[in-house]
């Protein structure tokens, strides 16, 4: 997916960021000036004199040192110089050996500058037209996933590339999904956490009323609390559930719940959350084509405090992608996925 967010590009968490380089590979204004700082100039330098040079078109890799981001890759743009001496070229082949390096990389996630659009003059609207040219070619050709994010402070920077989004037609790589390593293999997928994000009707704590075996119920996370308490026989905690509509609320009520038996609990939430994902999507016609139209994708909870019913793994993290780096078991994930085989027939 490619985005584009006004943020400083050091404070990107991707796995790792681009450096709008110079040819020598040293410390300059700007972007590349802003990178060597927050990566720690003497050593970010002297990694960058290892290698010694960069030919304009191409890109090279070093570690990330103080930034959140594992690497940085040094990119270098061409000048502009009229538009008749290559740079076209050169631009588009400096972002796709960017992209080719993170990918070799094991990266998932990568942030890009504009490279070459400021003091190198390349023009802002091209400048961003063979930009975003490149990373679709990308997501077209590659089966490697990449999360493409371009990192702009200047709101009018943004616009120019939102409008240029959209004049190339981009709606995202042939789908509305992102891609999940499993073990060898890659699948759609369809990651979620809460309510008001992208997907956030599947999250439990999203507002979607339905009736079962005679009780109303505001949400899936008022269904699974109040049968939890149930379950070990605490009637009054269970009675205090249904009183609130406040998912939070409910959430720590649960919690409260007497007789606990993790085993127990264990063994029968799944179960339990089936048929109630079953009520609230054949119950809610628009949600019900919402979980259908994501038809196949595997369903992924992303929270990071959750190793039970998530993922384990924050929503904008990387290691998202890779089902291997996951810390928790997507109970619900997979609860979703078994309830839209169930609503397919």
């Amino acid at each position: 997916m490619i985005t584009i967010k006004q943020i400083s590009i050091t404070d990107l968490s991707t796995d790792a960021i681009v450096n709008a380089a110079n040819e020598h590979l040293q410390a300059g204004g700007g972007v590349c000036g802003a990178i060597f700082s927050a990566a720690g100039y003497n050593r970010l330098q002297a990694a960058c004199d290892e290698i010694k040079h960069c030919d304009t078109g191409s890109a090279v890799i070093t570690s990330g040192f103080d930034l959140k981001a594992k690497f940085i890759i040094h990119a270098v743009g061409p000048i502009w110089r009229g538009g008749n001496n290559g740079e076209s070229k050169a631009l588009y082949n400096a972002y796709k050996r960017s992209l080719e390096l993170a990918a070799e990389n094991g990266c998932h996630s990568i942030g890009f500058p504009l490279i070459s659009a400021g003091i190198f003059g390349y023009p802002l609207e091209g400048a961003w037209r063979k930009a975003i040219q490149a990373c679709m070619d990308f997501e077209k050709s590659s089966a490697h996933s990449m999360e493409i994010v371009f990192a702009v402070l200047d709101k009018r920077i943004i616009e120019m590339g939102n409008k240029v989004l959209t004049d190339l037609g981009y709606t995202g790589s042939g789908s509305s999904c992102d891609r999940l390593l499993i073990s060898d293999r890659q699948v759609d997928a369809v990651f979620f956490h809460l309510p008001q994000e992208p997907y956030g009707f599947l999250s439990n704590w999203y507002l979607s009323p339905f009736d079962l075996d005679g009780i109303h119920y505001s949400s899936m996370e008022q269904y699974i609390m109040y049968q939890k308490c149930v379950l070990f026989g605490d009637q009054d905690t269970a009675q205090k559930v249904l009183l609130t509509d406040d998912p939070s609320e409910q959430q720590k009520l649960g919690k409260l719940c007497t007789g606990y038996i993790n085993g127990v609990w264990a063994g029968a939430r799944q179960a339990i959350a089936v048929r109630g994902l079953l009520a609230k999507f054949s119950q809610n016609a628009d949600m019900k084509q919402q979980l259908l139209d994501t038809k196949d994708a595997y369903l992924v909870e992303c929270a990071h405090s959750d190793k039970i019913w998530a993922c384990g793994i924050r929503l904008n993290e990387s290691e998202r992608f890779d089902a291997s780096k996951w810390q928790g078991q997507n109970i619900l994930g997979f609860a979703l996925m078994e309830v839209r085989s169930m609503l397919k027939y």
